[in-house]
């Protein structure tokens, strides 16, 4: 059995338990134009922001310190002020989203240090950088936002020497590394402390369908509210997105996306997010699940004869 698993299943019980909503939470991005959304016409932390408010969280305080074309180890280098700057006197950071350049745990990567050492490389930064926000926000956790392959027809697919045999295989390697990743921090921080957004996984669990811009490289809308639905709901633990309205807020109209569109991206959404957190049973999570139902329906019957 997985005890830390386990414990997991253990802290959401517990937190179902409790009536009071969580303060706000303040959430500051890391990564490139895959965070701050070109091809669309929206940025990935506002549609979070959204989202976490239609749900009926405090509207959490989201900052984008993403800039194009750049990797985590660029951000070490020359952007960490945004940790310090970005936020008033005297609060602190909740979470962390650390997002990779597309292609650095891949073997398309052309940059230096070549592939694989470049995984190496970044494993190194996004601990630097969970370590440079902890000097700030010492309870801080890391959120790793998986990016997506390429889309089909992309220059990596085709030609008499492809680099990979389709998106598939592409996603593969971006798990691969996003996984060791997520090892790394983890293993830095000597916990569990890292939250990993399988954003790439929702996009393979759709095929891939219509989420990228005209590049076949960014995302459109779609692509991007897939992205941010799946960041939610790993910050939140929420993974029955298809619960929310997302005509609340105007959501939808901002994004120019239909009611149809919401359903398709919340159901691989949700899909991704129940198969990479589901926990497996523990007696002790069944033992405090019956509890708190037990204690819930009692409540309820008191109301129900008062």
């Amino acid at each position: 059995m997985n005890l830390n698993i386990c414990r997991g299943a253990l802290v959401v019980l517990v937190l179902m338990a409790g009536s009071a909503k969580a303060q706000p939470l303040n959430i500051i991005f890391y990564g490139n134009s895959f965070t701050f959304g070109a091809g669309s016409s929206r940025s990935v932390d506002a549609i979070v922001r959204d989202l976490a408010t239609i749900a009926g969280h405090d509207r959490p305080f989201t900052i984008s310190a993403a800039v194009s074309g750049q990797d985590l180890e660029w951000h070490v280098g020359n952007n960490t002020n945004r940790i310090t700057t970005s936020i008033a006197p005297g609060n602190n950071w909740d979470f962390i989203v650390m997002q990779e350049h597309s292609t650095k745990l891949t073997r398309a990567y052309d940059g230096q240090p070549l592939f694989p050492a470049s995984i190496e490389e970044s494993k190194t930064t996004a601990v630097q950088l969970h370590n440079i926000a902890k000097q700030h926000s010492p309870d801080v956790r890391p959120v790793l936002y998986e990016t997506w392959a390429r889309g089909t027809g992309h220059a990596f697919f085709t030609g008499a020497t492809p680099l990979f045999t389709g998106p598939d295989e592409m996603q593969e390697e971006i798990r691969a590394g996003y996984d060791m990743l997520h090892e790394a921090l983890d293993d830095a921080a000597g916990d569990d402390v890292t939250l990993l957004a399988p954003v790439g996984d929702a996009w393979q669990e759709t095929n891939f369908d219509n989420l990228h811009s005209g590049d076949l490289w960014h995302a459109q809308n779609r692509g991007t509210l897939l992205a941010a639905l799946v960041i939610y709901g790993t910050i939140y633990g929420d993974y029955n997105t298809s619960d929310l309205d997302l005509t609340d807020r105007n959501l939808l109209e901002s994004l120019n996306l239909t009611v149809a569109d919401g359903t398709f991206l919340t159901a691989a959404a949700d899909a991704t997010l129940r198969a990479e957190n589901v926990p497996e049973p523990c007696a002790a999570t069944v033992t405090i699940g019956i509890m708190l139902l037990s204690a819930s329906s009692c409540r309820a019957n008191i109301l129900r004869h008062r």
